[in-house]
């Protein structure tokens, strides 16, 4: 499922690192970032667009480790994987991702020689691009957390209040879970606007700079003259994606051009253009709406459906069983997560 990239993180969670834990958890590699090379490793065969955000805050260098106590870098990767073993279970490189386990790190890294764990990430509320705050799971006592303290942004939260992530922000998407991150909306960013959590690399929000194909929930946020705030994944009660691109509907384009998005699964985001009638080849994004079949080049735009909660327009060859020869039948849209594609329906 797929809002905007921001070019990388703008910076790591608020609050200063605990002296020494850093070097104590082995900042340099070996034993140490195992959880996190782990991670990595899945993420460059399941996500390989998402590697090198991923690398900026948990490679060996990266800005987890600079920010952060070493343990919490280590309980965030561990988090993360476990949300991608469950999104790609057939993937050995992700194992088993800590799938129905706790476990954070092993004995051997963690820093005070004994294991740690968090609870999985669950959620029942309902969201769009800015967190809510009526889940069950919030808690309304200053003085309680759901949440362990001070984890690092990307970590696995449950409380929408932000109480257990360093950063002060927790974002919930409802059935996939939260994640610590830099925002819940564009408020937090300063003008600027904020892009929602990657749930397929297991990556928490971060705050943006405007620009195109990059997190919004108004227009005031989009920085290019002509930019609009356009919806480009839509899970009803659950997540809405927005980023700025050049259009919204084909009102705003000019030429009798259509409003067409162009979808990168694996960074959850995408970006709405103004395309000339019957460019899009098969195996592209189009649009639902009445009219953005127009798009493609084949008159033709089926739904593929992720994991039955999003349906994205794909370019085809065919609607329906008529569109083909006698004998053949039209297949269904598909997504496909490990190689982040689109397949447009074809006369089988």
């Amino acid at each position: 499922m797929s809002g905007g990239p921001s070019g990388g993180p703008s910076g790591g969670p608020s609050g200063e690192p605990t002296d020494g834990n850093a070097s104590e958890s082995g900042t340099t590699g070996g034993q140490g970032q195992a959880a996190c090379e782990q991670y990595l490793a899945c993420i460059g065969v399941v996500t390989p667009a998402a590697l090198p955000e991923a690398e900026a805050s948990f490679g060996p260098s990266g800005t987890c480790w600079q920010s952060s106590t070493g343990e919490q870098c280590l309980e965030a990767c561990a988090s993360a994987l476990a949300t991608l073993a469950m999104l790609f279970p057939g993937e050995p490189a992700c194992g088993s991702g800590g799938v129905g386990t706790t476990s954070t790190a092993d004995p051997e890294t963690s820093t005070d020689g004994e294991s740690t764990s968090t609870g999985e990430s669950t959620s029942t509320s309902t969201s769009t691009s800015t967190s809510t705050t009526d889940s069950p799971q919030t808690t309304t006592d200053p003085g309680l957390c759901s949440d362990p303290p001070n984890q690092a942004n990307h970590a696995a939260c449950t409380d929408e209040s932000g109480c257990g992530c360093s950063s002060g922000r927790c974002f919930v998407i409802p059935v996939l879970g939260g994640l610590c991150g830099e925002c819940n909306g564009d408020a937090d960013c300063e003008g600027f606007g904020c892009t929602v959590p990657n749930p397929i690399a297991g990556l928490g929000s971060k705050c943006n700079q405007g620009g195109y194909g990059q997190g919004c929930e108004t227009d005031a946020v989009c920085q290019n003259g002509d930019a609009v705030c356009g919806e480009i994944f839509d899970i009803p009660g659950i997540l809405t994606v927005k980023t700025c691109g050049h259009c919204t509907t084909d009102a705003d384009c000019s030429n009798s051009q259509i409003c067409t998005p162009a979808y990168d699964i694996p960074n959850f985001t995408g970006l709405n253009g103004c395309v000339p009638e019957g460019t899009v080849g098969n195996d592209e994004g189009c649009s639902l709406a009445p009219g953005g079949e127009a798009a493609c080049s084949s008159g033709h735009c089926g739904a593929a459906t992720v994991m039955g909660l999003l349906e994205l327009g794909v370019c085809g060859e065919c609607s329906s069983d008529g569109d083909c020869g006698p004998g053949e039948i039209c297949s269904e849209s598909q997504v496909d997560l490990d190689l982040g594609t689109l397949t447009g329906a074809k006369c089988l």
